[in-house]
Formats: C-alpha cells, sequence, structure tokens
C-alpha cells in the first residue's frame, strides 16, 4: 500500500528528469490504469523513467485535473496479459522488474489497477488525525471478495493451485464431489502485503516539473475498454475463466525444436503427452509419468540424480492445460534406444516418405531415424510403422473411387467439350476402366500438330495396380503433347479397343486425313488399331523389333545393318543394307522381310505425315514424366496429369511469343546442322530449281520445286536436307537464305502450327472440398455417385522389386570382368561348375559327369519350404568318386495353399460420359 508525499514525489521527478537525457534507446511502453470504472490513458514511459508515485500521480491528474495527491491508501496491481491474471506491485523494484518482462515478451502496452482501500471522506479543516493511524480496509466479509493468490509466483502464472500439492488437493474434492464449494470458497482467507505510508509535503514549482513529466506520456491511444473489463451481464464465473485462460500457446521453434516455460499451454492433454514425448526423443531422455490423470501431468527424469521435472495441470475450461512447474536442467547422459520412439510416432515421421514410395526398405527409414531424431529403433518396430503407413495409403487409394464422379462432373463443368468416361462392372457399382481427354488437347492436336499419335501403356504401382494407355502426339518443335490416357485393369485387347473407341469418338478425325499410329508391335494394340482406325497408317517401334531380332541374331555387326536398314530413307539404302544381312545369315533377312517395311523402315513411311520416328520413344519419355505418381491414386494421378498439362501450355505459349524466327528452335537446329554439312558438297545447277549434288561418295538429285531429294530425308522429315540445302542456297544466295527458309519447311513445322497447337487452355478445377454433387439426371438410370474400388489381387510370394529385363540384358549394378576358374585357368566358369579332370590329394582321379535324363518330381506347398536337390558323398581314399549333377528341366505340380485371390468380377459394363 502506497501513501504519496508531494515532497517525496518532486524530488523523485527531478531525479527522473536529470537521468531522462542518458535514456536515448529505452523500450517505451503504453500506459493504461484502470481506476474503478474508468480506463485512463496516461501516456507512454519506459523502465527507468516510471515509479509507484508517478504513475498514481499521473492517473489522478488524468482523472480530476488535479496535482493533488490522495491521501487515502492505494493498491496498485498491474495485469499479466499471457496468463490473465492481475498480480499486486508493492515496489519500484518490483514494478521495474514487470517492466523487463514485458519486454522479454515483446509487448508494447502495460494496464495497471489503481484501487482505494479506503473510502473515507477527507477530515473537515481544523481538525487533527492521528499520525499512525491506520486507514480502514473494506470488511472481505462484508460483500467484498478477491481473487485469492497463493504467491508472486501464482500471480504471474494461473489461479489456484499452481503447485502439485494443490493438484493433489483438487484431484480429491473433484472425487469427493466437493469442487463446487472449492470454488466457491477460494479467494477467503487471504491476506494482501501493505506498503507503509509516508507524508511530506509538496515543494514549490512542483506543477511545472509534473506538467514536463506527463509529456512523457503524450501520444498513447487505447484500443477498447472491454479488452480489459466486460459489460456484458456474464454471470463472475464466466469472466473470471475467460481471464483466466490467456496464457502462452505452445509452439515449436523454429526448426521444430522444443523448449518449455511456465506458463504454456496446450489445447488438452493428449497434445501436451505427444509435445513431452516429441521432447524426449529430441532431448534423447527417458522420462517417467509421476502423475498422468484428466486433472493433471508431472515427468521427471528417469536417470538417477538428474533433477528435470515439469508439471502442468487442467485450467478451468476443463480441457486447456498449463506448464506450473518446471526444472529445465538436464545432469543425464543421453541414450539413444529410446522407448519413446512408438510405432504410431515412427509411422506419422515418415508416412509421406512411405507413401510416396511403397516399396521403401525399412534400413532406409533406420538411418534417416539416426540422421533426423538421433534414434535407433528395432526392425520389428520399423516394419510395423511402415505397414501402418501402408494401411493408411491403401484407405486413402480405395476412397478417390468414390470421388470418381464428382470429379468427372467437375471436368465438364470446368472445361466444356471434355472427355470423362467411367466404366463399371458386376457387381455395381464396381470400377472398371475410365477415359480422359480435354477439349484443348483435341482441339490442339486437329489445329497444330501432325498426324502422328504415339500408344503405350505402363504399370501402375499403387495397391490396385492396373495399367495407364496413354496416347501421345508432337508438337512443331518435337515436343510432347499427351492427347488422351486410360486406367483399366490390364494391358489387353479388350482394353485397346476400348481406349481406342473412346478416342475415336471424341477426336472425330475426318476419314480423308492421314493419320499414323506408333506402338510396341503389342497383339493386343495391333487388333484394336484395325478395328478402330483401319485406315490409319501404322508404324512398330523398330527398338522392339530389334529386342525380339536379337534373341536369334546376336552380334553388334547385325545391329549396325538392322539399325542402318531402318534408318534409311531410301529404298536404295535400305536393299543395301538387307543384302549384307543376308550374305551374314540368309535367315536373318527372311526374318526381316516377314515384317513389312512400311511399319519399320523411313523409306516406306507415309510422306504426308511430315515425321521421321522410327521409334516409340515420345510415350516412353511420357510414362517416365510421371515418376513416383505412378504410386498415386488414381485421383491424383489424373490430378498430376492435368497440372503438368495445364502448365505446358501456358509455358509453352509464352516461350512462343519470344521466339525471333519463323521456325521452332529444334527445326532451326536441324537446318544449321544440314547447313554446315553441305559446305562438302559440289553443285551442279540444271535450270528450273532442279541440281545435282555430288559428295565424296554419293550423288543424289534435287527438284525444289517439288520439295524432294533423291535421299528421301527432305520428304519424310519435312526439313531439308544436306543436299537440299546446298541447292537452296545456291538458288537464293548465301545472304537471303536465312530469310527464305521457311518457305522449303512443311507448314505443320513452323511457329504458326506451334501456336495453334496451343491456342486453347485446360481450365483449373478446385479443390476437392468444393466440389459439386452429381446432379441425379445425367446419371444413368439405377446408377448412384458412389464407385466401389475394383477387387485387389495380391500374387503369392514376396512382391519383386527389380525390373523384369529381356533375356541378354545384363543385371543392374552387377560386377564386371571375366570369372576364372582356378583349376583349368578357363574364363567363363568357377571351379565349382568346372567339368575337367580333377586330381585330389591321394592321387586319385575324380570325375564330374552330368546326366541328362528328366526327373519327374511332385511336391506340395503348404506354407513351407523343403529342399528338392539331395547331394550324396562318399568318402573314399583310394577310390574314384562320381558326382551326377542334373541339368536338365525338372517337371514339377505345385499346390499353393494359404493364398487367396478374389475372382474379378463380370465384365457387365455401364458407363457415365462427359462430352
Amino acid at each position: 500500500m502506497v501513501k504519496v508525499s508531494s515532497a517525496f514525489y518532486g524530488l523523485l521527478v527531478v531525479l527522473l528528469l536529470l537521468t531522462a537525457a542518458a535514456a536515448g534507446d529505452m523500450d517505451i511502453f503504453k500506459i493504461k490504469v484502470i481506476f474503478g470504472t474508468e480506463v485512463v490513458d496516461v501516456g507512454q514511459c519506459d523502465s527507468d523513467h516510471i515509479s509507484l508515485i508517478l504513475l498514481i500521480r499521473a492517473t489522478i491528474h488524468e482523472v480530476s485535473g488535479k496535482d493533488e495527491v490522495p491521501d487515502e491508501d492505494c493498491l496498485v496491481w498491474i495485469h499479466l496479459p499471457w496468463c490473465g491474471e492481475r498480480v499486486q506491485v508493492n515496489s519500484d523494484s518490483e514494478l521495474i522488474e514487470f517492466f523487463q518482462v514485458f519486454r522479454d515478451h515483446g509487448l508494447g502496452e502495460i494496464v495497471f489497477e489503481l484501487e482505494k482501500t479506503c473510502n473515507v471522506p477527507s477530515p473537515p479543516e481544523g481538525s487533527t488525525s492521528r499520525p499512525n493511524e491506520e486507514a480502514e480496509v473494506l470488511d472481505q466479509h462484508g460483500g467484498y471478495q478477491a481473487l485469492g493468490w497463493c504467491d508472486s509466483e501464482a500471480e504471474m502464472l494461473n489461479y489456484d493451485g499452481d503447485s502439485e500439492k494443490d493438484d493433489d488437493k483438487d484431484v480429491e474434492d473433484v472425487e469427493d464431489g466437493e469442487e463446487e464449494g472449492r470454488q466457491a470458497n477460494e479467494g477467503q482467507n487471504m491476506q494482501y502485503d501493505k506498503v507503509p505510508v509516508f507524508e511530506e509535503e509538496f515543494v514549490d514549482g512542483d506543477d511545472d516539473i509534473i506538467k514536463e513529466c506527463m509529456d512523457l506520456f503524450e501520444g498513447y491511444q487505447s484500443k477498447s475498454n472491454d479488452e480489459y473489463f466486460s459489460d456484458s451481464e456474464l454471470e463472475p464465473e464466466q469472466v473470471r475463466i475467460a481471464k483466466l485462460m490467456k496464457g502462452i500457446p505452445f509452439k515449436k521453434m523454429v526448426g521444430g525444436e522444443i523448449k518449455f516455460e511456465v506458463g504454456q499451454t496446450f489445447d488438452n492433454a493428449k497434445q501436451m503427452r505427444e509435445v513431452f514425448r516429441e521432447y524426449a526423443i529430441q532431448e534423447g531422455v527417458a522420462l517417467s509419468r509421476v502423475k498422468n490423470d484428466l486433472l493433471r501431468q508431472t515427468y521427471k527424469c528417469k536417470q538417477a540424480g538428474c533433477p528435470w521435472r515439469a508439471h502442468g495441470s487442467r485450467l478451468l475450461d476443463k480441457m486447456t492445460f498449463m506448464i506450473k512447474t518446471l526444472v529445465d536442467t538436464h545432469e543425464c547422459h543421453r541414450i539413444y534406444n529410446s522407448k519413446e520412439a512408438k510405432v504410431s510416432w515412427i509411422a506419422s515421421k515418415f508416412e509421406d516418405l512411405v507413401r510416396r514410395n511403397p516399396s521403401i526398405c525399412v534400413k532406409v527409414i533406420s538411418d534417416l531415424l539416426r540422421e533426423r531424431y538421433k534414434v535407433s529403433v528395432d526392425s520389428q518396430r520399423l516394419y510395423t510403422a511402415k505397414r501402418r503407413a501402408l494401411e493408411g495409403l491403401l484407405k486413402d487409394h480405395a476412397t478417390c473411387f468414390s470421388k470418381l464422379r464428382r470429379y468427372a462432373y467437375m471436368v465438364s463443368q470446368s472445361n466444356p467439350g471434355s472427355a470423362f468416361h467411367i466404366s463399371t462392372q458386376q457387381p455395381q457399382p464396381t470400377f472398371h476402366r475410365l477415359f480422359l481427354s480435354f477439349k484443348a488437347q483435341k482441339l490442339g492436336f486437329l489445329e497444330g500438330c501432325r498426324p502422328f499419335i504415339g500408344v503405350d501403356g505402363c504399370h501402375l504401382k499403387g495397391p490396385y495396380g492396373g495399367v495407364l494407355l496413354s496416347a501421345v502426339a508432337l508438337d512443331a518443335n518435337s515436343g510432347l503433347f499427351p492427347l488422351a490416357v486410360c486406367i483399366c485393369e490390364k494391358e489387353t485387347q479388350d482394353s485397346w479397343e476400348w481406349f481406342l473407341h473412346n478416342l475415336k469418338i471424341h477426336l472425330k478425325y475426318p476419314s480423308d486425313r492421314p493419320l499414323t499410329f506408333m506402338s510396341d508391335r503389342q497383339k493386343g494394340v495391333i487388333h484394336a488399331l484395325q478395328e478402330h482406325f483401319p485406315l490409319a497408317n501404322r508404324r512398330y517401334c523398330a527398338r522392339h523389333i530389334y529386342a525380339n531380332f536379337r534373341l536369334t541374331f546376336k552380334g553388334d555387326h547385325f545391329k549396325k545393318l538392322f539399325w542402318r536398314a531402318s534408318r534409311s530413307s531410301n529404298v536404295f539404302d535400305f536393299k543395301e543394307a538387307m543384302d549384307e544381312i543376308g550374305g551374314i545369315n540368309p535367315a536373318a533377312k527372311s526374318w526381316l522381310q516377314e515384317i513389312e517395311p512400311k511399319h519399320w523402315s523411313r523409306h516406306a513411311y507415309d510422306q504426308t505425315i511430315r515425321c521421321d520416328h522410327v521409334t516409340n520413344n515420345m510415350t516412353e519419355a511420357f510414362n517416365s514424366m510421371l515418376g513416383t505418381h505412378r504410386v498415386s491414386s488414381y485421383l491424383e494421378l489424373l490430378e498430376f496429369i492435368r497440372r503438368m498439362v495445364m502448365r505446358k501450355f501456358q509455358d509453352r505459349k509464352e516461350e512462343c511469343e519470344q521466339w525471333n524466327s519463323a521456325l521452332p528452335p529444334r527445326v532451326n537446329a536441324k537446318i544449321l546442322k544440314n547447313s554446315k554439312e553441305s559446305r562438302v558438297l559440289t553443285i551442279i545447277a540444271a535450270g528450273n530449281k532442279e541440281y545435282e549434288v555430288l559428295g565424296p561418295n554419293e550423288g543424289y538429285a534435287i527438284k525444289l520445286g517439288e520439295y524432294s531429294c533423291q535421299c528421301g530425308s527432305w520428304q519424310v522429315s519435312g526439313i531439308p536436307c544436306r543436299h537440299a540445302m546446298a541447292a537452296i542456297s545456291h538458288h537464293c544466295g548465301k545472304a537471303a537464305v536465312k530469310d527464305k527458309i521457311t518457305a522449303y519447311v512443311h507448314q505443320s513445322l513452323t511457329k504458326s502450327a506451334y501456336m495453334q497447337t496451343y491456342n486453347g487452355m485446360i481450365h483449373p478445377i478446385p479443390d476437392q472440398n468444393r466440389w459439386l454433387e452429381v446432379p441425379a439426371c445425367i446419371l444413368v438410370e439405377g446408377q448412384t455417385e458412389h464407385i466401389d474400388p475394383p477387387p485387389r489381387t495380391v500374387q503369392p510370394g514376396r512382391p519383386k522389386i527389380l525390373r523384369k529385363r529381356e533375356q541378354d540384358e545384363g543385371p543392374k549394378g552387377g560386377k564386371s570382368g571375366t570369372v576364372t576358374c582356378k583349376i583349368c585357368n578357363q574364363v567363363g566358369h568357377n571351379k565349382r561348375t568346372c567339368k575337367s579332370e580333377k586330381k585330389n590329394n591321394n592321387g586319385t582321379s575324380t570325375t564330374t559327369s552330368s546326366s541328362h535324363q528328366p526327373i519327374q518330381q511332385q511336391s506340395t506347398f503348404e506354407g513351407s519350404s523343403s529342399r528338392t536337390c539331395k547331394r550324396k558323398k562318399k568318402k573314399n581314399n583310394r577310390t574314384s568318386t562320381t558326382t551326377s549333377s542334373s541339368h536338365q528341366p525338372i517337371q514339377q505340380q505345385s499346390t499353393f495353399e494359404g493364398s487367396s485371390s478374389q475372382p474379378p468380377p463380370t465384365q457387365t459394363q455401364t458407363q457415365m460420359d462427359f462430352d
């Protein structure tokens, strides 16, 4: 309790003003005082120029406009916004300490409360009063009930029960049903510490000094009185809870580090347990839960002698927890095999990683745990955590099927004219297939791309498997242009027919225009193309043809001749290469002649297509662009493809606007290359734009008027070859070639065709939470919006990780070099498989022979394995030993029990189309 003297106040103000000049960079706080029922805006001040007397004097001056100091005793309280408490200030040193606390919390506003403890009027003039007479204090039992606080630490933290002992008492009260009585009596029987009051007289000139000091408080702007007290009709208990619930919400520091401090609050008990588990893993300590119930949580370090301890309890809202006691010092050694790193914690940390890469090895997760969290766990926990993450992945994949119809409806609404077909099968409604192609893709292909489409499929790696069929075209700059995609169960003739049937309906390609498809010579796609695009030309990927060719005819010589024949742009070079192949092995030439040249050799391609590709690498490149998204759910995969194509449309449109040439960059690059190679050629002009070009070993006739060269390359690719570039340079002049070369390039390979390809756009689609419901009027009768996932078939045995390689393809990352036998010093085998005659230590010979008799064997596998090969050994020092090894195929009949797979559904289909 403070009683102010004017003389003492004046002297103090003078001292404050003398030191004000030295305070150049002090923190300035906005001061606000609650006095009775009013909120007084005092002004601004710093920690070095504040005192209780100055605060009271400034408040009285703002309220009454007078410079008088009240004679009655006053109590000064300070409000702590981070915990919703008000704490009594008894001395100037405490006041300065509170200013420091506010500065540490980064707050720039302080709210005080000034309370008079005696309401007795001042004595009349002439009367005398005893100087030592104490002022009367309002009777607390007469109606005044102040909030009670245990001690100064309790005032800064929370309501009653800050200590663990009080929390124990609260638990007993809750169990005995006495919580209401305890709350009704709290705050009583508390006494406030009082500060003695000093009386002194004012010094002359105090008014001027006060005026100068008050200038320090100018510029303060109050927020709202409702922030500190309520005028509503809420019950006092509700108002009290609202004030007490203010604290420091827990937040992780930069980098995810966890730091505790007294006054931190947690949303609930579960969050507090998880944070302390994370802290134990972070610090490498073992924590013991001394108390862990609905009202309190107490943790201490298990290591003997370590003083670390933390205690928190529940607040009045019966939900929020707050740390009230903390000894944040560890004197123990770090442990790495933390028991707090449970399966659920590991799964939560690496769930995204496992979902992006389901085949990830648990050793990788173990290494990441040691690197990021310095934790070492056993392999059993790692396998269980990975399995739990995969279960969540399976659930997400199963959920996406119920959203496919909504996605199809949103595609039709945001991109009118697009095609999204969904095929279901019995039992209804089970997912079967889907087809997706946007209108911008259709228009871009018809108006700007060359009539050349590559089709291929790639396997999806999600829980439900499946195959993604794709149709990819090429733009004028030889860039990939995805045209349509299809997700189906397998790559079969039926699935290819369904995909190409929907593609034909969506494209509505004119029958009088040429069209060519490139495939990998798979039987299903060949029959499907004959069914739905009978007039289109078909090319087979030369790489796949050679993969089959080299199984029988090996050697680099065959390889070079095959590719020379495939890339021959005229019939003469093709026959020359084929004759060389036949000279080496007539059977090889006969094998290739069974495939018509128009399917795999450039010279027989349709020249109106203006594309000289002999491989289907463009679809392989599109499949590689999917990357890890092949593991994603069907819906996420479709969204990735849509966003990728949408972004490519805009990016390529912006790039095209920056081109300075009328030709795309890749076309320009080929022309420059052919132009450099044409410098060594000899040109003979025949007239009428006809030339004869002679090279070191060749000579060709060029007709510029017909855009043809006898080598055939210009007609197939649409870009002038080196012979044509020599003739064009002679005809136009070297200076004018750059401006006139565009006239000799096919129109489908120019900048204008490129702009037509990307003239349209794919419109964005909102988030899944904002997708509209499918109207019942557009659904087939008896059809619902929901779609069940297809049956999931799990193959027996361990899943294969490595890709299935071709017969003559070596293993990936294998050891290089040749094995040499230590017995016969021959390469190609080791001593265990050596068939030469061996000498034993006793001088007798050991002969290894092979029998070639077939073995018939029948085995049954019922969850166990048995060895089917037995070796008999006989030891005889002076006799010969014959080992018989069988290398013939074994006829074996196996019965697998214990593994089950669901039968595939029937093929009855329903379809949902948005065209």
